[in-house]
């Protein structure tokens, strides 16, 4: 067997026997809630944060995102499945990392991907073979690939081979009753077709419906066209 096969092998066996330790960056309005998914799916969740009160907080028990109960935070946290730090060294520890980190624009409104690319440096000086990282910022056609990618592999590793890498755009709706997390169609592209097979397997076990696209762009561009129908959509409202 291929040393491409067998990390990848590995990685798929881990996701299916729910033995994947998921690393989630960002315990935000997007971060927290798809940790509580991911623990509700049977995986052992290590959620990464710079403000040490949200992971004191979250370590407790206690809730700062309105689409997360506290109840539930709290019977996840004290069985183990949950649990928070600030200490980025232990991303080596995962077998998968989500990147839930803010882009927002800067003052001539452009995307600022400060965050997203201080998220990937830290991956770097963890990242080993058999490691799939998913990005989930809002973000332009081409970040995964022309920004995410160059920074990962300085490593030395190959993606598609040594290394998974996906992006799979955030559509959390906050306070929404009805459209949730777990129920919202979940769109995943990969940079190669190996890394977007790995992506649907940790995925599928913890999204209802789940859209794969063919590329990493492509996802990207998904989510560019659902704000762009949106900001329309008011702009036409605001209008009439």
């Amino acid at each position: 067997m291929s040393e491409e096969v067998s990390v990848g092998a590995r990685l798929q066996a881990r996701i299916e026997n729910r033995e994947a330790l998921v690393g989630v960056i960002g315990l935000g309005y997007v971060g927290l809630p798809l940790a509580v998914e991911l623990a509700r799916s049977g995986y052992r969740v290590l959620g990464f944060d710079i403000s040490e009160g949200v992971v004191q907080g979250i370590n407790r028990g206690f809730s700062h995102v309105q689409d997360v109960s506290g109840d539930v935070l709290a019977a996840f946290t004290s069985s183990g499945l949950v649990e928070a730090t600030t200490d980025l060294k232990r991303l080596g520890d995962c077998d998968a990392i989500t990147i839930c980190v803010p882009t927002p624009l800067n003052k001539t409104k452009d995307p600022d991907l400060s965050y997203v690319i201080a998220a990937s440096q830290a991956v770097l000086h963890g990242l080993k073979p058999g490691q799939m990282v998913i990005l989930e910022s809002t973000t332009y056609p081409g970040t995964t690939r022309e920004v995410m990618l160059p920074v990962l592999e300085e490593s030395g590793l190959v993606v598609g081979e040594d290394f998974f890498l996906c992006f799979s755009p955030e559509r959390v709706d906050p306070g929404n009753p009805v459209w949730q997390t777990r129920n919202t169609p979940k769109v995943l592209g990969g940079v190669t077709p190996a890394c977007r097979d790995l992506g649907l397997a940790l995925y599928s076990r913890v999204f209802d419906t789940m859209v794969p696209v063919g590329s990493a762009e492509a996802a990207e561009l998904t989510k560019v066209y659902e704000n762009t129908f949106r900001m329309i959509n008011i702009a036409l409202a605001n209008e009439l």
